[in-house]
């Protein structure tokens, strides 16, 4: 299961907080381009160390948990099938 975090209006206390609550909970690991060349943060959430992608296009994130990957690399014949 994956889920699409999308972030809300800061109030006056989060905008006082470098990249807001949620950014906080991330440890930021790199940046790369989809294949329409845009530009994403690529993180691991710090409590939960799940993959988490930011569009910096559309500030919306996806978290992809680790038992979602390891079915993606079964579906792509990791085993050899």
């Amino acid at each position: 299961m994956n889920a699409t975090i999308e972030r809300v209006a800061a109030s006056g206390a989060e905008q006082k907080l470098a990249g807001g609550p949620l950014d906080q909970e991330l440890e930021f690991l790199w940046e790369d381009c989809g294949r329409s060349g845009e530009p994403y943060d690529l993180s691991l959430g710090r409590i939960s160390r799940n993959p988490v992608v930011r569009s910096r296009r559309t500030g919306k994130y996806l978290m992809l948990p680790w038992s979602r990957i390891i079915e993606l690399a079964e579906e792509e014949g990791i085993d050899g099938k």
